[in-house]
């Protein structure tokens, strides 16, 4: 990953000048740490601030690592790994430190500095970079991954290889991933309790949604989000990958061709499923003997489309 100029660090998203980065990521410490006015007493009770006095040169670089460790805590990996890091040793030592790193968002929001500094396809290899030194650093303690368009087969695979701990996994339009790889990097998540894959159209199947029910034994939440103009890549097998998820308590599906038997499979199988969200899955009606399947449950519908599509049946 080509380095930063040295007289320029990333903050929020924009490259500024070493000095200025400087103070702008103090202001955050004020925040945070405890500065406090002193008082004294006038002689009828009461209390006025005393005279303000020029305050003394502070050794920023001394400051206690735990409080470096909770202003970094309010920055993004990318800040942090080409920004705050950088600053001076200090920094970089509290930068290290494996519980700022349980949690791992690298969703779009993220990438534009990453965007304007480097060319499309040497972004996306500098995300995968970024993305490595976190997991790096969080010392087997990562809980959740958020991972917009960049992620590949090789960063999921070297995810799973050093996040036994994953809870969270959410991919959003990661396009290079197949099912194969995804497959791989699954069964190292045992203890994964959300998965949400978001237009990730190269995911999916019968027999990939049964590795995952197969090896993700405690998943509660997952969401299989396709896009309208995909609408029919959800189908009747893939509900019955679904049923494998036994312990789920939330589901999504979106632009599925799944019908009222298959939709049966995964509530018969699911029994602890409380919500249920079904967007622009036109072949699920909702007769009496579906109805008597989904008491209990909550339910988001959608009703939209009608007037294009007049012709489908629309879950009522």
């Amino acid at each position: 990953m080509p380095a930063p100029a040295k007289t320029a660090v990333l903050f929020s998203n924009h490259w500024i000048t070493g000095s200025d980065y400087l103070a702008r990521l103090l202001s955050l410490s004020f925040q945070l740490l405890p500065f406090h006015l002193p008082w004294t007493m006038e002689a009828g009770g009461d209390a006025v601030a005393e005279p303000a006095q020029a305050a003394p040169a502070r050794d920023w670089a001394k400051l206690p690592l735990d409080a470096i460790a909770s202003v970094f805590a309010r920055l993004g990996p990318v800040d942090i790994l080409m920004g705050a890091g950088l600053v001076c040793r200090s920094w970089l030592h509290a930068a290290e430190e494996p519980s700022l790193w349980k949690q791992l968002d690298m969703g779009s929001s993220h990438h534009n500095a990453v965007k304007g500094k480097y060319r499309s396809g040497d972004a996306a290899d500098v995300l995968c970079a970024i993305a490595e030194k976190a997991v790096d650093r969080s010392a087997g303690q990562l809980e959740v991954f958020v991972g917009e368009e960049f992620v590949d087969d090789d960063l999921l695979n070297y995810i799973g290889g050093r996040a036994p701990s994953l809870k969270v996994l959410r991919l959003i339009s990661c396009f290079h991933i197949c099912n194969e790889g995804f497959v791989e990097a699954i069964s190292k998540f045992p203890l994964l309790e959300e998965l949400n894959l978001s237009t990730c159209e190269s995911i999916g199947g019968r027999a990939t949604y049964e590795a995952v029910g197969k090896a993700c034994r405690n998943l509660k939440q997952f969401v299989a989000d396709k896009e309208f103009t995909t609408y029919g890549k959800f189908g009747h097998d893939e509900a019955y990958g679904i049923a494998t998820m036994h312990r789920l308590r939330s589901l999504k599906i979106s632009c599925g061709e799944l019908n009222n038997k298959a939709m049966a499979a995964i509530l018969d199988n699911c029994p602890h499923l409380e919500s249920l969200d079904l967007f622009r899955c036109f072949n699920v009606v909702m007769d009496g003997a579906m109805r008597a399947k989904c008491a209990g449950i909550k339910m988001c519908v959608d009703h939209s489309y009608g007037d294009i599509f007049p012709n489908v049946r629309l879950i009522i």
